[in-house]
Formats: structure tokens, sequence, C-alpha cells
């Protein structure tokens, strides 16, 4: 009795196993969609609205889902405060303090970091040509995330099974 229950544990234990990994893949989707959203948002506060970039951040963050908006708001704070000379530098600095809620990409993390080094570094032409590629490049992402996540988490989560079914089998 006592073997069959940790054979049912183990089962059990590897298949949660494999459906929280195959999860990771469906989060770095949901925040690159958050990313777009707050990109677009904060391109229109900026281009359109003419605001400030730390009331333009402010204004995002109420309108985007954590973890995204626990960045911003952090980073804003950073930035109202002064204690960091660029926005890159205090957007750096939180994303490092929260790396671990996040399930971004190499190639996210670069496309954001080249965004925020040239961030309000030009005038409003060359400010909206910087969103403009930004955006593209995120949709891009967010493409090759959506085809990556509909794979890998079914792969996933029938991976934990079948190694937890191997591991029963073999006990028994």
């Amino acid at each position: 009795m006592f073997k069959l229950i940790l054979i049912f544990m183990l089962f059990i234990t590897s298949s949660y196993i494999g459906f929280i990994y195959g999860e990771t893949f469906r989060k770095r989707y949901d925040e690159l969609k958050e990313i777009l959203k707050s990109l677009i948002i904060l391109q229109n506060e900026i281009l359109y609205g003419s605001t400030p970039l730390p009331e333009a951040l402010d204004n995002v963050k109420c309108k985007v889902n954590a973890p995204i908006s626990e960045l911003l708001n952090k980073t804003n704070k950073k930035l109202i405060e002064g204690e960091v000379e660029s926005v890159y530098k205090a957007f750096e600095e939180e994303f490092l303090n929260l790396k671990e809620k996040f399930y971004l990409s190499e190639s996210d993390k670069r496309i954001l970091k080249d965004f925020l080094k040239s961030l309000g570094e030009s005038g409003t032409y060359g400010q909206e040509k910087i969103f403009n590629l930004v955006i593209e490049n995120i949709k891009a992402n967010l493409k090759e995330a959506e085809e990556v996540s509909k794979k890998d988490i079914k792969v996933y989560r029938y991976l934990g099974i079948c190694f937890g079914a191997m591991i029963a089998i073999f006990l028994i």
C-alpha cells in the first residue's frame, strides 16, 4: 500500500513539474503582450500628449499588469527622486532587482535595452521612429513566443506525465 502511494506521489510530482515548466512559455508571451501594450501607451503619452517621462510612466503603470507595472513604478520613483542619471540606468537597476519575476528571453531584453538607451535622447521625430522600431521588434518576438508557447507547453506537460508514468512502471 505504501509503495502504491509513493508511486502515485512521484507520478503527480513529475506531472506537476512538467505543467509548471510549460507555463513559463505562456508567461513570456503574456509579459511580451504587456510590454507591447505599455510601449504603445507610452508612445501616445510622450509623442502625442507631450507628457514628461515620469508622469507618462506613472500613467502607464496604472494600465498594465504586474510585473511590468511594478518595474515602471520603481523606475518612476528613481527618476523622480533623482537617484540615477539616465532612464536606462533606472530601468536596468530595477530590472535586476525584479529579474526573478520576468520570463523574458535574451532577445527581448536586448530590444528593451536598446530602446531604453535611446529614450529621451532625440527629438520628437527621432523618438517616433525609435518607438515604431521597438514596437515592430516586440511584435515579431510576440509572434515567435506565441508559436513556441503553443508547441512547448504541450511538450513539457506530456513530458512530465510520461516521465512520471515511466518511473511508476519501473517501480512496479
